[in-house]
């Protein structure tokens, strides 16, 4: 359990899962292929960039649901609202992306789809 955590917590600060040093994203959308530190690869396989995309889709549908909510039980103009959940949604989507994606490299690694034998 604690290495699940420790993993979980270096990959939401976008650090390597392997050696906890190495960065994993190069700029703002370009994830690295290979960590600069330690050399393992973060994603082997064609589409396993899907699995960040379902982790951020996920937490959209959270916030979207929480806003629903909001709308039928306050007293909180309805438009204004979902108008204001939405333009959050898409900052969060957007700025989430990176996270979204880190998390996934997490859970391959704790799967054990990627190792340091490379």
């Amino acid at each position: 359990m604690i290495r699940l955590l420790r993993v979980f917590w270096y990959t939401f600060w976008l650090t390597c899962p392997a050696c906890q040093r190495g960065r994993m994203f190069r700029s703002l959308f370009v994830m690295n292929v290979r960590c600069p530190t330690c050399n393992v690869v973060f994603e082997r396989d064609n589409g396993e960039v899907t699995g960040g995309m379902a982790i951020n889709t996920a937490l959209l549908c959270l916030i979207a649901i929480a806003g629903g909510v909001l709308a039928i039980t306050t007293t909180i103009p309805t438009v204004p609202l979902l108008l204001g959940v939405g333009g959050f949604m898409a900052l969060f989507g957007v700025l989430f992306y990176r996270h979204a994606r880190a998390l996934w490299v997490g859970v391959l690694y704790v799967t054990g789809s990627i190792n340091e034998d490379v």
